[in-house]
């Protein structure tokens, strides 16, 4: 038996859901938390921190807000959405000073352990004595062990480095301007 053919669905003519307010979303959190208490188990936690994502707040301060079942965090939350509340500044880290010899040293550790990655990458050693061997396909390493991994951060604020996440860092393609 043959089928008929079907017909290709236009654009734009499928549902489309309502716009999401997130006033209404941080009204309908703060209705769910007057009701909860800080024992308490099971899926509506989960609901209150999906409601919470939803209306745009913090993914990360949810979670940990959420996983703490903090109740003040998650009032701070709600109106930081409403307004109510400014949102918090993260606090910026205090690094330790270094003397210019030490991170002299560390930079140039760097560069050595990074020509020294690239060049192994590329030997022909294990391969086909035919083939040429292959280009180094990573931009970023982890620094040697024997500089703290403050000395490491505070090369990133001086724009020696880059931070590509992890504890890997890689040396930036253009050096910042101050």
């Amino acid at each position: 038996m043959a089928k008929g053919k079907r017909r290709k669905k236009k654009p734009g003519s499928g549902y489309t859901p309502p716009p999401v307010d997130p006033q209404s979303l941080a009204d309908e959190a703060r209705e769910m938390l007057s009701q909860m208490a800080p024992d308490e188990t099971g899926p509506r936690w989960g609901e209150l921190q999906r409601l919470l994502v939803k209306a745009k707040a913090d993914p990360n301060e949810v979670a940990s807000a959420i996983a703490g079942r903090d109740l003040s965090a998650i009032e701070h939350l709600i109106n930081v959405l409403q307004g109510l509340e400014e949102a918090e500044e993260p606090l910026e880290e205090i690094l330790p000073e270094f003397p210019h010899d030490v991170l002299r040293d560390a930079m140039k550790a760097f560069r050595k352990r990074f020509k020294l990655m690239r060049l192994d990458h590329e030997s022909k050693l294990g391969r086909s004595p035919l083939s040429t061997g292959k280009d180094a396909a990573f931009e970023s390493i982890l620094p040697p062990e024997q500089f703290p991994p403050d000395v490491w951060r505070v090369l990133v604020v001086k724009g020696e480095l880059e931070s590509t996440g992890r504890g890997f860092y890689k040396i930036p393609t253009e050096k910042p301007s101050f």
